[in-house]
């Protein structure tokens, strides 16, 4: 007994036979039977051609040394000048080139360095000798100041500290340096009270609305802004040295905060004489 409407026909016309378990082709849809359903034995014409047509030169990378025509599959490429060279060039001399740059730059630097401590060291010997120097003469003053100086007797000697004090000038062409010691734990403000005394220079310090006596470097600046410091902290912060030379003088008390911090006129700087 025959089943009509049961399997398909295969769509090969040549074949047409009934297949209970036909194979649908997934490019051309149609129905094959187990002999015909693969696409070369029916000839589909929906397969597509992937047969290839052109044969494509496989790529070679030619060496970059002078007079090498070998070529390489892989490109080898030098890390410095980015160029390639075949296994035989690899050692082409260009790695070396930064090495001896390197240590051409080194040399130069120690070079340069050695010569800048050269000068450096000149300098410093002689700033050092420059310092002895300075030093030297400072304790040859100091010396002879402790011959001329006049203060309080009854300061021990070792708190003796030697200034160089040059009196207002009250209109005079020349003011002339005296040597007064003072205690090193007197406040500033009592040792101008003491040198205004010795100098018999008036001193209206008491009266806000007076010219007020005020200390001054050789240079026309305030040794201090205020007269609390001692004369030992001052030297300790380098304001004051011991044997240090300064002016006495007024100065109004109207003279504004924002005006300038030299508060002598430049020109009557040269007529305080400070010779020991």
């Amino acid at each position: 007994m025959e089943f009509p409407e049961a399997g398909e026909h295969c769509s090969v016309s040549d074949c047409n036979s009934l297949d209970f378990l036909p194979v649908k082709c997934t490019h051309c849809s149609s129905v094959f039977c187990k002999n015909h359903f693969s696409p070369v034995s029916h000839s589909c014409s929906q397969v597509p051609d992937n047969r290839v047509t052109e044969k494509k030169a496989a790529e070679s990378f030619q060496c970059s040394q002078e007079g090498c025509k070998d070529g390489s599959p892989l490109e080898l490429r030098c890390e410095v000048c980015t160029r390639h060279f075949c296994p035989a060039h690899r050692h082409h001399g260009c790695t070396d080139a930064p090495r001896l740059s390197k240590s051409a730059q080194a040399a130069a630097v120690r070079k340069e360095f050695r010569k800048i401590k050269e000068e450096t060291d000149k300098q410093v010997q002689e700033r050092l000798r420059k310092a002895k120097n300075r030093a030297l003469a400072n304790k040859i003053k100091l010396m002879k100041m402790k011959g001329s100086a006049f203060g309080d007797n009854h300061i021990p000697t070792v708190d003796r500290i030697f200034l160089a004090i040059a009196p207002p000038l009250l209109g005079k062409e020349k003011s002339s340096a005296r040597c007064i010691f003072f205690s090193k734990d007197w406040s500033l403000g009592k040792v101008l009270d003491s040198a205004a005394k010795r100098l018999k220079v008036d001193n209206k310090n008491d009266r806000p609305d007076e010219p007020q006596l005020t200390f001054f470097t050789l240079d026309g600046r305030l040794v201090s802004p205020v007269m609390d410091p001692t004369l030992s902290s001052l030297i300790a912060s380098g304001h004051l040295v011991d044997g240090d030379s300064i002016i006495l003088e007024y100065i109004s008390p109207h003279k504004n905060e924002d005006e300038s911090d030299t508060y002598l006129d430049p020109q009557s700087l040269s007529k305080y004489s400070f010779t020991i």
